[in-house]
């Protein structure tokens, strides 16, 4: 059975946030975390279940900045799990985690907002300010330098 928007309410009772619904399909809530205040979205697809931080770290003006924070994002994809991040149409960072709708249960519903709110607080402070500084050092490139040095 498919999850409901009726479904995906008694999971925000049972974990105990308050949400809006913004229409049939949209949901808003959010969290403060220990580094910021981050709104979340979950909206049901067809047959898929989006729980999105939008956005994350807004779009860099800076092509350095771009460039490094990208490969930053890139390679941090390939370390965490269920929660990925992105680039919207703005090219404004995103975080989400996408769970298939189909027999969607609290707790999948539980674990995706708990990979965001762990994510969003792990790695805000790194990813903002590598979209701002162009000269900001991802913890990667550090990493990356001191093999090089052995």
């Amino acid at each position: 059975m498919s999850v409901t928007a009726e479904t995906i309410e008694q999971y925000f009772e049972q974990y105990g946030w308050s949400y809006q619904r913004l229409d049939d399909t949209t949901f808003r809530t959010g969290f403060r975390g220990d580094v910021s205040s981050f709104i979340i979205y979950i909206r049901l697809s067809k047959n898929w279940v989006y729980f999105t931080i939008v956005p994350f770290v807004v779009a860099p003006k800076d092509e350095t900045c771009k460039h490094k924070l990208y490969e930053h994002l890139l390679r941090l994809n390939h370390e965490i799990n269920m929660a990925k991040f992105g680039v919207d149409k703005d090219g404004d960072i995103v975080l989400s985690v996408e769970l298939p709708r189909e027999k969607l249960d609290y707790n999948e519903f539980s674990d995706a907002l708990g990979a965001l709110c762990y994510y969003s607080d792990e790695a805000y402070l790194e990813a903002l300010n590598l979209a701002q500084d162009p000269g900001a050092i991802s913890h990667f490139q550090e990493e990356d330098d001191l093999d090089w040095g052995e």
